[in-house]
């Protein structure tokens, strides 16, 4: 808007933020490149005269508009937009007008999960998240392509022969309660038996499964459900 000043501004390669997509949906996080400006505009601007702007503009432009918020006769604006990996926050408050902008993306992986790692991240807490390990839809049955990770797994228990494991399966929420938990556990049984074939010696681990009732995510959109389902790799001593 002419006569807007900024007052700051911050980007990052890759970070998540707040778009909300209705009331009940206020905390949905995108990540992404993120861009964040915050302008101070002219006092005779007024935060629902510069957020209608702002809607219309990105109207124009081929946004959706997800959400919007108007308080107090217009002290106080909120908006969210998307078009395609674009997504769009806008909040303003008296003379403040804070954007913020993601391109949503999937996060570069820099570190390499292998057995080092792992042994090092069981060693500082006690315990490690593990994806890749796949299977059959609904099923104990590991999938091919899970080969390489469980072989990093073996890998890491081979050289660290002291340790006794709780092998905990985990999955999302797609599918009744009971189920899951007796199919998360049913894989982490499989889990097991594919590392005693590979020469680890199953005493040494127990399984578990606990279903969808300890999720790292929330279970409302398939990334959330992509990180809830995993396997735990969990020191008992």
């Amino acid at each position: 808007m002419p006569g807007c000043t900024i007052l700051r501004c911050e980007t990052k390669d890759y970070a998540a933020a707040a778009m909300p997509r209705g009331k009940s949906e206020r905390n949905h996080q995108v990540e992404g490149q993120l861009d964040r400006t915050v302008y101070r505009c002219p006092a005779g601007k007024s935060p629902l005269e510069l957020g209608r702007n702002t809607e219309t503009a990105l109207r124009n432009a081929g946004f959706q508009i997800l959400f919007t918020d108007v308080y107090a006769g217009g002290a106080r604006f909120y908006m969210t937009a998307q078009k395609g990996p674009y997504w769009v926050n806008l909040g303003v408050v008296s003379d403040a007008y804070d954007l913020t902008v993601v391109k949503q993306k999937e996060m570069e992986q820099a570190m390499t999960a292998n057995a080092d790692g792992w042994a090092e991240q069981v060693k500082q807490t006690g315990r490690v998240s593990v994806y890749g390990i796949n299977f059959d839809t609904g099923k104990a049955t590991i999938r091919a392509e899970s080969e390489p990770v469980l072989n990093e797994v073996a890998k890491m228990l081979q050289a660290n022969a002291p340790w006794a494991m709780l092998v905990a399966g985990h999955t999302d929420n797609v599918g009744a309660n009971d189920m899951n938990l007796a199919l998360s556990r049913q894989r982490a049984e499989s889990v097991i038996a594919w590392l005693a074939g590979r020469g680890v010696d199953k005493t040494r681990l127990a399984p578990a499964g606990f279903g969808d009732t300890r999720p790292v995510a929330p279970n409302t959109d398939e990334e959330g459900r992509r990180k809830n389902r995993r396997v735990d790799l969990v020191k008992v001593y």
